[in-house]
Protein backbone atom coordinates (compact mmCIF):
# COMPACT_ATOMS: atom_id res chain seq x y z
CA UNK A 1 0.00 0.00 0.00
CA UNK A 2 1.28 3.53 -1.08
CA UNK A 3 0.19 6.03 1.62
CA UNK A 4 0.22 9.13 1.04
CA UNK A 5 0.86 11.85 4.24
CA UNK A 6 1.13 15.19 5.43
CA UNK A 7 4.27 15.95 8.12
CA UNK A 8 2.55 19.32 8.81
CA UNK A 9 4.05 22.50 10.09
CA UNK A 10 4.40 21.94 13.88
CA UNK A 11 6.67 18.72 13.20
CA UNK A 12 8.71 20.74 10.21
CA UNK A 13 11.83 20.02 13.02
CA UNK A 14 11.28 16.72 13.55
CA UNK A 15 14.07 14.15 11.99
CA UNK A 16 13.76 11.61 9.61
CA UNK A 17 14.34 8.69 12.14
CA UNK A 18 11.77 9.98 14.32
CA UNK A 19 9.26 9.75 11.80
CA UNK A 20 10.09 6.78 10.91
CA UNK A 21 9.68 5.78 14.74
CA UNK A 22 6.74 7.43 14.88
CA UNK A 23 4.89 5.47 12.09
CA UNK A 24 6.41 2.10 13.06
CA UNK A 25 4.24 2.99 15.96
CA UNK A 26 0.70 3.63 14.49
CA UNK A 27 1.32 1.33 12.57
CA UNK A 28 1.05 -1.30 15.14
CA UNK A 29 -1.62 0.26 16.53
CA UNK A 30 -3.55 0.21 14.00
CA UNK A 31 -4.47 -3.40 13.80
CA UNK A 32 -3.75 -3.06 9.85
CA UNK A 33 -3.17 -6.54 8.51
CA UNK A 34 0.76 -5.82 8.14
CA UNK A 35 3.22 -7.86 6.92
CA UNK A 36 6.29 -8.15 8.88
CA UNK A 37 10.17 -9.31 8.11
CA UNK A 38 11.27 -12.53 9.19
CA UNK A 39 13.95 -13.31 11.87
CA UNK A 40 14.79 -12.69 15.43
CA UNK A 41 13.13 -9.52 16.07
CA UNK A 42 10.10 -8.62 13.13
CA UNK A 43 9.47 -5.41 12.05
CA UNK A 44 7.47 -3.60 9.40
CA UNK A 45 9.62 -3.32 6.54
CA UNK A 46 8.47 0.37 5.75
CA UNK A 47 9.93 2.52 3.27
CA UNK A 48 10.01 6.39 2.33
CA UNK A 49 10.18 7.43 -1.41
CA UNK A 50 12.33 10.81 -0.25
CA UNK A 51 13.86 11.38 3.50
CA UNK A 52 12.18 15.07 3.84
CA UNK A 53 14.79 17.70 5.38
CA UNK A 54 15.02 19.08 9.00
CA UNK A 55 12.83 22.31 8.77
CA UNK A 56 10.82 21.45 5.72
CA UNK A 57 7.00 20.84 5.63
CA UNK A 58 5.74 18.09 3.89
CA UNK A 59 2.27 18.39 2.31
CA UNK A 60 2.03 15.24 -0.21
CA UNK A 61 4.85 12.54 1.11
CA UNK A 62 5.11 9.15 0.48
CA UNK A 63 5.77 5.78 2.19
CA UNK A 64 5.10 2.08 0.96
CA UNK A 65 3.53 0.17 3.60
CA UNK A 66 4.05 -3.89 2.83
CA UNK A 67 0.36 -5.53 4.04
CA UNK A 68 -0.89 -9.00 3.88
CA UNK A 69 -3.66 -9.45 1.45
CA UNK A 70 -6.11 -7.23 -0.24
CA UNK A 71 -7.40 -4.42 1.92
CA UNK A 72 -9.47 -1.26 0.50
CA UNK A 73 -7.55 1.36 -0.04
CA UNK A 74 -9.95 4.42 1.44
CA UNK A 75 -10.50 2.19 4.76
CA UNK A 76 -7.00 2.12 4.96
CA UNK A 77 -6.14 5.36 5.36
CA UNK A 78 -9.21 6.05 7.53
CA UNK A 79 -7.72 3.14 9.92
CA UNK A 80 -4.14 4.40 9.54
CA UNK A 81 -5.31 7.75 9.91
CA UNK A 82 -6.84 7.47 13.61
CA UNK A 83 -3.72 6.08 15.03
CA UNK A 84 -1.64 8.77 14.24
CA UNK A 85 -0.76 12.33 16.02
CA UNK A 86 -2.53 15.07 14.41
CA UNK A 87 -0.32 16.96 12.37
CA UNK A 88 0.82 13.40 10.51
CA UNK A 89 -2.60 13.32 8.52
CA UNK A 90 -3.14 10.48 6.02
CA UNK A 91 -4.24 11.97 2.39
CA UNK A 92 -4.83 9.14 0.38
CA UNK A 93 -3.61 5.30 -0.20
CA UNK A 94 -3.19 3.10 -2.97
CA UNK A 95 -3.06 -0.28 -3.00
CA UNK A 96 -0.25 -1.59 -5.68
CA UNK A 97 0.89 -5.03 -7.05
CA UNK A 98 4.07 -6.47 -5.44
CA UNK A 99 6.41 -5.71 -8.24
CA UNK A 100 5.95 -1.65 -8.29
CA UNK A 101 8.90 -0.44 -8.74
CA UNK A 102 10.19 0.90 -5.15
CA UNK A 103 9.18 4.47 -4.39
CA UNK A 104 13.18 5.34 -3.91
CA UNK A 105 13.98 4.16 -7.00
CA UNK A 106 11.28 6.14 -9.30
CA UNK A 107 11.87 9.60 -7.67
CA UNK A 108 13.15 11.80 -10.05
CA UNK A 109 12.92 14.97 -7.61
CA UNK A 110 10.86 17.41 -5.60
CA UNK A 111 8.48 20.10 -5.95
CA UNK A 112 8.77 23.20 -3.23
CA UNK A 113 7.40 26.38 -2.50
CA UNK A 114 9.43 28.70 -0.73
CA UNK A 115 7.71 31.94 1.33
CA UNK A 116 9.64 35.03 2.60
CA UNK A 117 8.10 38.19 4.24
CA UNK A 118 8.27 41.90 1.81
CA UNK A 119 11.55 43.83 3.17
CA UNK A 120 14.44 45.10 1.09
CA UNK A 121 16.60 41.94 1.44
CA UNK A 122 14.30 39.67 0.73
CA UNK A 123 13.21 42.03 -3.03
CA UNK A 124 16.89 41.85 -3.36
CA UNK A 125 16.62 37.62 -2.75
CA UNK A 126 13.63 37.57 -5.51
CA UNK A 127 15.49 39.30 -7.49
CA UNK A 128 18.43 37.64 -7.88
CA UNK A 129 16.34 34.58 -8.56
CA UNK A 130 16.31 35.41 -11.84
CA UNK A 131 19.96 35.53 -12.19
CA UNK A 132 20.70 32.29 -10.22
CA UNK A 133 18.54 30.77 -13.47
CA UNK A 134 20.19 32.59 -16.09
CA UNK A 135 23.50 31.42 -14.66
CA UNK A 136 25.25 28.33 -17.00
CA UNK A 137 27.00 27.49 -13.53
CA UNK A 138 26.79 28.35 -9.47
CA UNK A 139 29.26 27.38 -6.99
CA UNK A 140 27.90 26.49 -3.81
CA UNK A 141 28.99 24.51 -0.53
CA UNK A 142 26.80 21.34 -0.75
CA UNK A 143 26.89 18.42 2.00
CA UNK A 144 27.26 14.92 1.20
CA UNK A 145 27.23 11.63 3.45
CA UNK A 146 31.37 11.82 3.58
CA UNK A 147 31.88 15.58 3.56
CA UNK A 148 31.31 19.38 2.67
CA UNK A 149 32.39 20.06 -0.81
CA UNK A 150 31.77 23.22 -3.73
CA UNK A 151 29.42 21.61 -5.84
CA UNK A 152 27.56 23.37 -9.07
CA UNK A 153 24.31 23.59 -7.76
CA UNK A 154 22.87 24.93 -11.42
CA UNK A 155 22.23 21.75 -12.76
CA UNK A 156 19.80 20.85 -10.07
CA UNK A 157 17.33 23.19 -10.38
CA UNK A 158 15.16 22.50 -13.09
CA UNK A 159 12.71 25.14 -12.91
CA UNK A 160 12.16 28.54 -11.26
CA UNK A 161 9.58 31.02 -10.36
CA UNK A 162 9.19 33.86 -8.21
CA UNK A 163 5.79 35.42 -7.33
CA UNK A 164 5.18 38.90 -5.05
CA UNK A 165 2.05 38.61 -3.10
CA UNK A 166 0.50 40.48 -0.55
CA UNK A 167 2.62 39.25 2.37
CA UNK A 168 6.11 38.62 0.42
CA UNK A 169 7.43 36.17 -2.18
CA UNK A 170 6.66 33.30 -3.10
CA UNK A 171 9.50 30.81 -4.96
CA UNK A 172 8.47 27.64 -6.91
CA UNK A 173 11.03 25.28 -7.84
CA UNK A 174 11.51 21.60 -9.08
CA UNK A 175 14.95 20.21 -7.57
CA UNK A 176 16.05 17.21 -9.55
CA UNK A 177 17.94 14.19 -7.90
CA UNK A 178 21.21 13.46 -9.50
CA UNK A 179 23.42 10.79 -9.50
CA UNK A 180 25.15 12.73 -6.78
CA UNK A 181 22.03 13.45 -4.56
CA UNK A 182 20.21 16.13 -4.46
CA UNK A 183 19.76 19.70 -3.12
CA UNK A 184 18.33 20.93 0.16
CA UNK A 185 16.21 24.27 -0.06
CA UNK A 186 18.57 25.32 2.44
CA UNK A 187 21.39 25.82 0.36
CA UNK A 188 19.33 27.24 -2.59
CA UNK A 189 18.15 30.00 -0.57
CA UNK A 190 21.86 30.33 0.52
CA UNK A 191 22.98 30.85 -2.75
CA UNK A 192 20.16 33.72 -3.79
CA UNK A 193 21.13 35.28 -0.77
CA UNK A 194 24.95 35.16 -1.66
CA UNK A 195 24.12 36.22 -4.85
CA UNK A 196 21.63 39.47 -3.34
CA UNK A 197 24.43 40.28 -0.88
CA UNK A 198 22.40 40.41 1.88
CA UNK A 199 22.31 38.32 4.89
CA UNK A 200 19.76 35.03 5.33
CA UNK A 201 16.43 36.00 5.41
CA UNK A 202 13.88 34.09 7.47
CA UNK A 203 11.64 31.12 5.41
CA UNK A 204 9.42 28.47 5.40
CA UNK A 205 9.70 26.19 2.79
CA UNK A 206 7.02 23.18 1.30
CA UNK A 207 7.24 19.91 -0.44
CA UNK A 208 4.73 20.18 -2.38
CA UNK A 209 4.77 16.79 -3.97
CA UNK A 210 7.65 14.26 -4.86
CA UNK A 211 8.29 14.07 -8.65
CA UNK A 212 8.90 10.91 -11.06
CA UNK A 213 9.42 10.81 -14.51
CA UNK A 214 6.95 9.24 -17.14
CA UNK A 215 9.15 7.31 -20.02
CA UNK A 216 8.29 10.22 -22.35
CA UNK A 217 10.33 12.34 -19.55
CA UNK A 218 7.97 14.44 -18.33
CA UNK A 219 7.56 14.92 -14.58
CA UNK A 220 4.77 13.98 -12.86
CA UNK A 221 3.87 13.51 -8.76
CA UNK A 222 5.14 9.81 -7.91
CA UNK A 223 1.55 9.44 -6.50
CA UNK A 224 0.01 9.20 -9.92
CA UNK A 225 3.16 6.87 -11.66
CA UNK A 226 1.38 4.07 -13.08
CA UNK A 227 3.57 1.22 -13.43
CA UNK A 228 2.52 0.74 -16.91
Amino acid sequence: MIVVFEKGLVLRHIGHLDLMRAMQRALRRSGLPLQYSNGFNPHIQISFALPLSVGIVGLRELMDVPIVGEYDPQAFAQTLGRALPGSLRVLRARAVADDFPSLMALASGSRYRIQFGAGEAEAQVAAAAGHFMEAGAYQAMRKTKSAEKMTDIRPFVRELTMEQTDEGYTLRCDILNRQEGSLKPAVLMGALCALAQVEPIHYIAYRETILANKKDGEAIPLEEYANA
